[in-house]
C-alpha cells in the first residue's frame, strides 16, 4: 500500500511541473507597427487598454512590439518574426502594409488591425464589414473622407486659397485620389509631391510649393510625416503657409489645424476587440468598426503669427484650441 502511494506522488511529481508551466505560460501579444512605441500615435492607447483590462507587460503577458520605422518593405520579415513568436493575438497598427504583410504570410494567430491610412474593405483586408470571415478584424477610421473635409475646413479659414501644396508617400496613395476628387469639385489646384525615398527631401517640395504659388498645404496621413512632423512645420512657419493634417502631434507642433480621430477612443475599441478573442471569441464574429468621433484642433498661436483670422464657424466646431 505504501509502495502503491509512492508510486503515485512519483507520477504527480513529474506531471506537476509540465502543468504548472502549462497554466503560468504567458499571454503573448504582438504588435507590428511603422514605427516605434515612443513615436506611434496609436499603439500606446493600445498597450494602456490592454493594461486596463488585465493584460500589461511583464505581468503574465508578454507584448513582443516590431517596428519598420518608416520602411514599408520591412514589414513581412518583421511579420514572420512575429508569426514564429506563436502570439497569441496580434495587432497590426495604422499602415495597410502591416496587415497584408501578416494576412499574405498566412498568420494563425488572429489579426485586429488599426487602419489609419487604408480602407480594410475597399483594400480587401477583409470581405465584410459585419462579418470579416478570415482570423481579421479591427477598427478603422475613414480617412478618404477626412481628405475632403480637411480640404473643406482649409477653405473656409482661408477662402480666397485657390492652391494647395499636397504632401504625400507610399503610405498615402489611397488618400490622394480622395483629395485629387475633392479638389475638382471644389475647383481647386493641387501641387502634390510625392516621396518615395527617405529621408525625404522638404526643402525641395516647398520650394515647388512656392514656385506654384500655393496658398497652404495639406499633409496627408502618414507616419512619416508624423515623425517628421517639427521639419514640416518649420517650414510652414518659414514660408508663412497655413497647414492642415491629420492628428493632435501635429497641431502641438505649429500646424494651424488638424482634423483627427478621437485617437484614444479609437485605440481603447481596438484593444477591446483583441482582448475578447483572446477570451474565445472568433476573429470573424466581430464586426469591424469604423471611427465616428473626430476633433477638430486649432492652434491659435499659428494664427496670430500668420495673421490668419479663424471664422466663428470653425471655432464653434473646435473640440480643442491651443493658445
Amino acid at each position: 500500500m505504501k509502495r502503491r502511494v509512492v508510486m503515485i506522488a512519483g507520477v504527480i511529481g513529474a506531471v506537476a511541473p509540465a502543468l504548472i508551466f502549462a497554466q503560468t505560460r504567458p499571454t503573448r501579444i504582438g504588435m507590428l507597427a511603422p514605427l516605434s512605441l515612443a513615436e506611434s500615435n496609436y499603439a500606446p492607447g493600445v498597450v494602456r487598454r490592454l493594461a486596463e483590462l488585465g493584460y500589461r507587460d511583464g505581468a503574465g503577458t508578454v507584448i513582443e512590439y516590431r517596428s519598420t520605422d518608416g520602411y514599408a518593405e520591412r514589414f513581412p520579415k518583421l511579420a514572420r518574426d512575429l508569426i514564429d513568436l506563436k502570439c497569441d493575438v496580434i495587432f497590426a497598427i495604422g499602415a495597410e502594409q502591416a496587415a497584408r504583410a501578416l494576412q499574405d504570410a498566412r498568420s494563425p494567430a488572429p489579426v485586429v488591425f488599426v487602419a489609419v491610412d487604408y480602407d480594410p474593405l475597399e483594400k480587401g483586408i477583409v470581405d465584410s464589414l459585419r462579418r470579416p470571415d478570415r482570423n481579421t478584424t479591427g477598427v478603422y477610421v475613414p480617412q478618404n473622407a477626412l481628405v475632403a473635409k480637411r480640404l473643406e475646413i482649409m477653405r473656409e479659414v482661408i477662402p480666397t486659397a485657390r492652391r494647395f501644396l499636397v504632401l504625400s508617400d507610399m503610405f498615402t496613395r489611397d488618400q490622394i485620389s480622395a483629395a485629387r476628387n475633392a479638389a475638382d469639385a471644389a475647383g481647386v489646384q493641387l501641387t502634390v509631391i510625392e516621396f518615395s525615398r527617405q529621408p525625404y527631401d522638404y526643402e525641395n517640395a516647398f520650394q515647388a510649393g512656392l514656385n506654384a504659388k500655393v496658398q497652404a498645404a495639406i499633409v496627408l496621413s502618414s507616419p512619416v510625416f508624423s515623425t517628421n512632423r517639427s521639419k514640416i512645420t518649420a517650414l510652414l512657419a518659414k514660408h508663412r503657409l497655413p497647414g492642415i493634417a491629420s492628428s493632435l502631434q501635429h497641431a502641438e507642433a505649429g500646424f494651424l489645424l488638424t482634423l483627427n480621430v478621437d485617437t484614444p477612443k479609437f485605440t481603447r475599441r481596438a484593444a477591446e476587440i483583441g482582448v475578447r478573442i483572446l477570451k474565445g471569441a472568433r476573429p470573424a464574429d466581430i464586426p469591424v468598426e469604423q471611427a465616428d468621433e473626430f476633433e477638430l484642433v486649432i492652434n491659435a498661436k499659428t494664427a496670430r503669427a500668420l495673421g490668419v483670422k479663424i471664422p466663428e464657424s470653425v471655432l464653434a466646431r473646435a473640440t480643442r484650441i491651443i493658445s
